[in-house]
């Protein structure tokens, strides 16, 4: 295990993870962003990833000590050809929260990292503690369907994302201070992450999750962007309707896809006073 500073106060470290580690991701290293002090408070990244110090990690970090793993494909955690099915996620995921330390713990995910949650909480439930969601995936209706962002162009992706194109700006627009070698290789990241992305939800996000649901039996909170372009408003209904155990659902006015990016002090609010429920 390697560690380095970043921003914020905040520590990432490398994890060996994968064949010879006693753990099968095939990633070879896992990257996990930790900020704060305080009562351990797990993070799941959506589209996103981590980087830098993501917004709501930073809030979140004034009063929990936040870890937050890089899902395989993402910031520095490489991607793996093992991961084939959402059955591979799930295990792979699984092996995520016990390297991580946060198995067990309270979790906040975002979009793709919640709907992973939730997959990993109908099938090993002490892996979860209670569940905080900002629009996750996973469902899907004819009627109301969900977007595609991988059928338009990057900068359409992006709006869809958030309802201020600018606070996408650490994932999107590269450094112009880095040397361009740097640049190069965060822009194969970046690549990589999108192409990850794609091969959970393309060309759309139902892989069953509607028939598991009712086997999450930890208290989920939902919060939603009212201006979500992804994935909409309704669809937070649609989750409640299906969940054992809903603790309460919100809507964060004006906000996007990624509300925890758009609205983070806000979602930060609406965490605390889920995990103080």
């Amino acid at each position: 295990m390697s560690a380095a500073p970043s921003r914020a106060g905040a520590t990432r470290r490398v994890f060996p993870i994968g064949p010879g580690t006693g753990t099968g991701t095939g990633t070879g290293s896992l990257d996990v962003l930790e900020a704060g002090d305080g009562p351990l408070l797990g993070h799941l990244h959506g589209m996103l990833g981590n980087p830098g110090v993501p917004p709501l990690v930073a809030e979140l970090s004034a009063r929990h000590r936040v870890v937050a793993p890089s899902l395989p494909g993402f910031d520095r955690t490489p991607g793996s050809s093992d991961l084939r099915s959402m059955h591979d996620w799930v295990v792979a995921l699984g092996e995520i929260v016990d390297v991580a330390g946060i198995a067990g713990t309270p979790l906040v995910a975002t979009s793709i990292g919640a709907m992973l949650a939730l997959e990993l909480a109908a099938v090993r439930p002490e892996a979860v503690g209670r569940l905080v969601l900002v629009a996750p995936l996973g469902l899907w209706d004819d009627a109301d369907p969900v977007a595609d962002p991988f059928g338009t162009t990057l900068g359409e992706q992006r709006a869809m994302l958030t309802a201020d194109p600018a606070t996408s700006a650490p994932f999107y627009d590269l450094d112009p201070s880095l040397p361009a070698g740097e640049q190069v290789e965060e822009g194969v990241r970046r690549y990589v992450s999108r192409r990850t992305v794609a091969s959970l939800v393309w060309p759309i996000p139902d892989h069953g999750l509607a028939g598991r649901l009712h086997r999450v039996r930890c208290p989920v909170t939902l919060i939603w962007g009212s201006a979500d372009r992804l994935c909409p408003p309704t669809y937070a209904r649609r989750f409640a309707d299906l969940l054992p155990s809903v603790a309460g659902v919100y809507f964060v006015d004006g906000a996007g896809h990624h509300a925890d990016w758009d609205r983070p002090v806000e979602v930060a609010a609406l965490v605390e006073a889920a995990l103080a429920s």
